[in-house]
């Protein structure tokens, strides 16, 4: 897992961080836009890392696996921040977790960074951390 936001290395570390400093409340959504994209790769990472994926998906008695509602307005919302290519990828990736499996930085989890990435290129490019002096709250 090189470079990776989940061992604090990815690629804007650094404004990675200070945007979740500026642009991301402590608890509850973030500014509509590419603040609430970041917040919401974020938080698919964070129960991809951190719980396997165990709150992502409920898996039923008869085998059959539903996304929670909160995960998926999280994925849906990412469709208007990042390349179709890049949602479609995501989008089949996610059935493919399976908590059992997991090899972390293994299982093609680096799409995660890839758009961590495009949206961090997007708030550098639009000099929302510049415009931000306050942290949401």
């Amino acid at each position: 897992m090189n470079n990776s936001y989940w061992n604090e290395t990815g690629k804007y570390q650094a404004q990675y961080s200070e945007a979740w400093g500026k642009l991301i409340p402590t608890s509850g959504e973030a500014e509509e836009g590419l603040p609430e994209a970041l917040r919401a790769i974020s938080r698919i990472g964070y129960d991809y890392y951190n719980n396997g994926f165990c709150n992502l998906w409920h898996t039923w008695d008869d085998g059959e696996r539903t996304m929670d509602s909160y995960y998926r307005g999280l994925v849906d919302y990412l469709q208007d921040y990042i390349p179709a290519t890049m949602f479609v990828e995501l989008k089949n990736w996610l059935p493919s977790v399976h908590y059992d499996s997991i090899s972390w930085g293994n299982n093609g989890d680096w799409i995660i960074d890839r758009i961590i990435d495009h949206i961090m290129e997007q708030i550098i490019s639009s000099n929302l951390l510049e415009a931000s002096n306050v942290k949401t709250q």
